[in-house]
């Protein structure tokens, strides 16, 4: 099966722990992955395909993210899937919403799939400056991740993830 590089860009967990999910499901499918930050700047070398995602704040991807794509664009084109986290996605009618928030990545390398999960808020995890804005758009503690879906994805992503070193 194919090597895979999960790469994640986060604030407050809930997308490392999507990555971890992510992972979890794609080795289920046969695949070899790793797990990284992309304040790590992982290196690219070595791997058949990535998947890159990152949380939304004010309906943006994280600096570090889309900077890792940029940085990695050249080696990653063609073979990446991209996903973000937002509680945007909670609601089913904002959907597309939520998955064109994926816009400015999908900009630097094409996707081979795109995906939006809904995220979580949880106050004590986030900046004092955001728990703020929150509170003043009104904003309730919420959780709305969904392991199932999130592993789902996996089997699409699996079957998109050919293994690269069969082929003559």
């Amino acid at each position: 099966m194919s090597r895979i590089l999960v790469v994640y860009s986060t604030r407050a967990g809930t997308t490392a722990h999507v990555a971890t999910i992510l992972s979890k499901g794609l080795r289920a499918h046969g695949h070899e992955v790793t797990v990284a930050s992309a304040s790590t700047d992982p290196a690219p070398d070595g791997f058949d395909y990535f998947v890159v995602g990152s949380s939304i704040i004010a309906n943006s991807w994280n600096a570090e993210a889309i900077a890792w794509l940029q940085q990695h664009r050249a080696v990653i084109e063609g073979r990446t899937a991209l996903f973000n986290v937002c509680l945007t996605a909670a609601s089913p009618e904002h959907r597309e919403e939520a998955l064109a928030l994926n816009t400015k990545a999908a900009g630097i390398v094409e996707p081979l799939a795109m995906e939006t999960f809904a995220g979580r808020y949880e106050p004590q995890k986030v900046s004092w400056w955001r728990r703020l804005l929150m509170r003043a758009i009104q904003q309730p503690p919420q959780d709305h991740l969904a392991p199932a879906a999130i592993t789902r994805w996996t089997a699409v992503l699996s079957d998109r993830f050919t293994d690269t070193s069969e082929e003559p």
